[in-house]
């Protein structure tokens, strides 16, 4: 079978993602690949649809057993055979795995990367056993020092290429800046990788920060109307998330807490019951979260400032993984960014501290940016985007600039008056003449008490936030960080200096949902909800394990009436139209019938297409791509994008495969000839290390790349 013919059996799918087609064509040809996509990107997809195309075992290092036991139930309501060997399974169970292995049963196996280390690298053996023909190390940047979740344990898969030098090895990660990806294909020994950057933009994915005074009240007031949603709310301690969960308990949300302090059997009970929707909220440390499948969280909240935009990119990044509308929101306190300085200088190892601090600092930029975040997380990972999204709380607020002289001396009035003792809050609360027992009553007889009643805190909070970021006052470091004036405070409590700000206006609702969604019945898709969880509840999985929210969306919408319209479906590949089709086909025409509905599916096209398997361009291949055409040599690209080479010309192929480039614009027509006849002797098929074995030394694993992307051109023409 094609890759698209097991993408649409096994998957219901009719068409790959954004370089997930590429990231298949790699693994298959024998060549070892980095992918970088985001969260809810397809990243599994890359190396499940290699593994029911070759003629062997994929093995998965993946590094939670929750993930491995997700992924393997999802795999096997596909109809794909798969097995995981961790800890928490008895000797049995583990030899029993393994037979299934040697008799060729599996398609992928799930291991955890301690295992390939255990008793003197004994299982190591084992797998030579097998007819391993690919391995996947999933959550990669784990390999990594300057990734946010290193692991000791994911060091040993250096190993991989000396024991299985001949097999490929694909890295999967959704968080990886350039330091980081270089320390993966380094440190996993990656030969030549091809190396797949998708689009870090989530459009489905809105992005708030909201001002973290009253974040409770706030929190609940947001909560109240999503009480049938699933969600994640993160906190920085135990206390804090166990304190958190009884709260919501108390006020009548279905929630639980989680952190490493759990025993494992609770941990496990907490997680199960949150894929199944047993519990819709949990309240958790960072020690949630890492392959966490379940496509149906609306929201993740952070109560508290995560130390880098990596761990806050992955942690969001568990909302919408099903593309329908969710949301993130950050409670942000400048306090938070101080608390965390402390901890990192007191805590890290000295060669990681500076590091983690400019990355907690770039943390902190994202959170006080008078920016789109989306430009500003999409312009950290490398990838350009424009300055509007229409989908984060800067974005859906109006800017209106006003002269906010007088609004800044009240401000530098107050901080002078209260001896630049005190932080933020106070300072807004002495502004607004609060009756709080912080305010004495030395401090209310001043001149300057309560000259700032017509703002709201929120609106004092928005001005000092804007005089910070322009220098026109400072926060003195510490654990209680105070107010500070400065030269260009004195200048502009003198009226020397003029100020302009940005009014503050409260952050409008995210249009995303009521435009991306297309209309359906919302009753219908309440009634599918139940007869998913019913199905799921028999089988034993997560209800998001036998069809995702988007696809009951999708139910609901053009409600088929025929077992053989689920094809048309998103999501119903052959194995669950046969498993589950009758059920969802047989409650849809009874509701449908109750409710005097007709069937919509003459709106929808009753034929997936076999679309050709086209490249699909990413921004960052985009880039390249337009300053090669303006003059550029792919090495100086290299040097400009801080890029190898190599990868600079693995942006342009694709190009070379859709005949927007020419071949011998990339190498010499002599190389071009002789990598023709190599191709002519041997194929295509047999892996780049064969075709440049039978090679001479001037041409290189690029070379053959661009070549065999010359040869499916002239085939498609």
């Amino acid at each position: 079978m094609t890759s698209t013919e097991v993408l649409a059996k096994f998957f219901g799918y009719d068409s790959f993602r954004s370089y997930q087609q590429e990231a298949v064509n790699a693994a298959v040809s024998g060549r070892d690949a980095l992918v970088v996509m985001p969260t809810g990107g397809g990243k599994s997809v890359c190396y499940q649809v290699p593994a029911m195309m070759l003629e062997g075992l994929t093995v998965v290092v993946s590094p939670l057993i929750a993930l491995m036991k997700d992924q393997v139930d999802a795999l096997r309501a596909n109809g794909i055979s798969a097995a995981f060997l961790n800890s928490g399974l008895s000797t049995s169970e583990q030899n029993t795995v393994i037979q299934q292995a040697r008799r060729g049963d599996l398609k992928l196996l799930y291991l955890a990367p301690e295992r390939l280390s255990a008793r003197d690298f004994t299982f190591m053996q084992v797998l030579k056993e097998l007819n391993v023909r690919l391995f996947a190390v999933d959550e990669a940047h784990c390999i990594s020092h300057w990734g946010p979740d290193f692991r000791p344990d994911y060091l040993i898969l250096d190993k991989l290429k000396e024991y299985f030098p001949q097999v490929p090895i694909m890295a999967l990660t959704a968080s990886a800046d350039a330091l980081t990806r270089q320390d993966i294909i380094q440190k996993l020994r990656l030969q030549h990788p091809d190396v797949f950057l998708a689009s870090f933009n989530r459009p489905n994915l809105a992005w708030h920060v909201r001002p973290k005074k009253n974040a409770r009240e706030s929190l609940l007031q947001y909560l109240q109307g999503r009480k049938e949603e699933s969600g994640i709310i993160y906190c920085l301690s135990r206390s804090a998330v166990e304190a958190l969960a009884a709260l919501l308990k108390d006020r009548g949300f279905s929630a639980d807490f989680y952190h490493a302090g759990l025993s494992s059997e609770d941990r496990s009970r907490v997680q199960e019951a949150f894929s199944k929707d047993k519990v819709r909220i949990i309240v958790a440390t960072i020690a949630f979260g890492m392959g966490i499948d379940k496509s149906n969280v609306r929201f993740v909240i952070h109560m508290d400032l995560p130390k880098n935009v990596e761990s806050y990119y992955q942690e969001t990044g568990r909302a919408g993984r099903d593309g329908l509308p969710s949301e993130a929101i950050l409670y942000y306190s400048a306090g938070d960014v101080f608390k965390l300085r402390n901890m990192i200088s007191k805590d890290a190892e000295p060669e990681q501290r500076d590091i983690m601090l400019k990355k907690l600092d770039q943390m902190s930029e994202l959170a006080e940016a008078r920016q789109c975040r989306r430009q500003y997380l999409m312009h950290y990972f490398g990838e350009q985007h424009p300055d509007h999204c229409g989908n984060c709380d800067y974005c859906l607020s109006d800017i209106e600039r006003y002269d906010g002289s007088i609004d800044a001396q009240k401000v530098l009035s107050a901080v002078v008056r209260l001896k630049e003792r005190f932080g933020t809050g106070i300072v807004i609360d002495f502004l607004r003449g609060s009756q709080s027992q912080r305010i004495t009553q030395e401090m209310r007889d001043l001149k300057t008490y309560g000259i700032g009643k017509d703002k709201t805190v929120e609106e004092w909070q928005f001005i000092i936030k804007q005089m910070l970021q322009r220098n026109l006052l400072e926060l003195a470091e510490g654990t209680y960080p105070t107010l500070k004036t400065n030269e260009f405070s004195r200048e502009v409590l003198s009226g020397q200096r003029s100020v302009l700000l940005e009014a503050y206006k409260k952050p409008a609702t995210s249009t995303y949902a009521q435009e991306s969604l297309p209309a359906y019945h919302e009753g219908l898709f309440a009634h599918l909800k139940q007869v998913r969880l019913q199905i799921a509840d028999e089988q034993g999985v997560p209800a998001y394990v036998v069809v995702s929210d988007a696809t009951l969306v999708e139910l609901a919408r053009y409600r088929p009436f025929q077992k053989e319209e689920l094809f048309n479906i998103g999501g119903f590949g052959q194995f669950k139209v046969d498993k589950y089709g009758d059920q969802f086909v047989d409650a849809i025409k009874k509701y449908c019938a109750s409710e005097k509905l007709e069937s919509l599916m003459s709106e929808k096209v009753l034929s997936k297409p076999k679309a050709k398997e086209a490249a699909i361009f990413s921004p960052t291949a985009e880039v390249s791509l337009k300053m090669f055409r303006a003059g550029k040599s792919t090495a100086q690209i290299a040097v400009e994008r801080n890029f190898t080479e190599g990868t600079i010309i693995n942006h342009l192929v694709p190009y070379v495969e859709s005949g927007d480039l020419k071949a011998n614009e990339l190498i010499s027509n002599d190389k071009m000839s002789r990598i023709e006849r190599a191709i002519e002797e041997h194929g295509t098929q047999v892996g780049l290390k064969v075709l440049k074995e039978a090679l001479e030394e001037d041409i290189s694993y690029s070379d053959i790349r661009v070549a065999i992307a010359a040869a499916k051109a002239s085939v498609d023409a």
